[in-house]
């Protein structure tokens, strides 16, 4: 009987152990299914992320102030002479601040009627950096209606400051703002003696002419070359803003024939040739231009649209204003300086 009594009990632990360690086996292999799983998703998680990532980045390169920063630090890299190697108008480091307008600018041209040496000139000029051309792409947006040009007083704004002379430079600032002011003792500023021809004319109509800038005229013309296109140009101002010069007989004429006698006949054309031309069309003189020197100007042209060697900026727009006025001819234009605001 104790027999019966003590292998019952020890059948009876003999069952309890065995439920237990079928619990303890079960409990393992669900740990081990869990940590397997666990283990097969670690990996995905950094895939998620790096997707994401790539799906936003380019939002955030278009907004985000990090990109602006390394535009400011790195402008070489930025700029559009660098995405367009054909432009070479790089020679006057700036860093303007960066503007929606700036970052966006067209190049693409609005009317499709402009000849190839047009169109690739205006190309040419929407990535000048000079401050000095924005002053004149203003004049030929008004003038022309070349839309590509219509922010050049801003972009003039963000980058007259880091001229040679942004006093002297800002002064002509007049050309395409009508409320631009300046007082007598500014132009005592300007040290060329091609802005005293030309300065006092611009703001003639504000500031009284010198006693002695009649003979500042006289003898730009006879001095030649650069003085006597800035006499002309000069001149066209003085008549747009109003003023009254008392002027020798015969002296605007001359000063018209000697400009055009500027323009020669070799196959060379040279930035002061491009510039008698564009003040002569500017004075509604362009009749005394030869036919010739339009093929020449096409000839010269650059594939890049530019023309010249130096200061390509400068003949370039010259040659853009030039080209225009003999592309586009009319009795009237828009005034050369800005008009007051209605």
């Amino acid at each position: 009987m104790r027999r019966k009594f003590v292998l019952g009990i020890l059948v009876s632990v003999l069952a309890f152990s065995t439920i237990l360690l079928g619990f303890s086996n079960f409990n393992g292999d669900d740990r081990a299914c869990n940590e397997e799983i666990m283990h097969g998703l670690e990996p995905t998680q950094p895939e998620a992320e790096s997707t994401k990532s790539e799906t936003t980045e380019p939002e955030l390169t278009d907004s985000e102030p990090a990109e602006t920063e390394q535009t400011q630090s790195e402008p070489a890299e930025s700029m559009p002479t660098q995405q367009e190697p054909k432009s070479p108008l790089a020679y006057i480091p700036i860093n303007p601040e960066p503007t929606e307008t700036e970052q966006t600018q067209p190049v693409s041209l609005i009317q499709a009627n402009y000849s190839i040496p047009v169109a690739n000139a205006i190309k040419f000029c929407a990535y000048s950096q000079a401050p000095e051309a924005m002053l004149w792409l203003d004049v030929i947006h008004r003038r022309f209606g070349i839309e590509v040009f219509a922010t050049a007083l801003q972009r003039f704004d963000q980058m007259y400051w880091l001229a040679d002379q942004p006093s002297v430079i800002r002064m002509f600032r007049r050309i395409a703002d009508y409320n631009n002011q300046i007082c007598a003792s500014d132009l005592a500023r300007a040290t060329s003696s091609l802005d005293h021809i030309t300065l006092p004319a611009l703001y003639c109509d504000r500031l009284i002419l010198s006693s002695d800038y009649l003979m500042v005229l006289e003898d730009g013309v006879s001095n030649g070359g650069y003085a006597l296109t800035h006499v002309l140009l000069a001149w066209v101002w003085m008549q747009e803003n109003g003023c009254e010069l008392e002027l020798p007989d015969g002296f605007v004429e001359d000063l018209y024939h000697a400009n055009a006698a500027l323009i020669n006949t070799d196959s060379v054309v040279t930035d002061l040739e491009m510039e008698a031309a564009a003040f002569l069309c500017l004075a509604g003189q362009s009749d005394l231009i030869a036919d010739s020197f339009l093929e020449r100007v096409i000839a010269n042209q650059a594939i890049d649209g530019g023309w010249g060697s130096n200061m390509r900026w400068h003949t370039t727009v010259l040659g853009l204003l030039y080209l225009l006025h003999a592309e586009f001819p009319s009795d009237t234009y828009p005034p050369v300086l800005a008009p007051e605001p209605a």
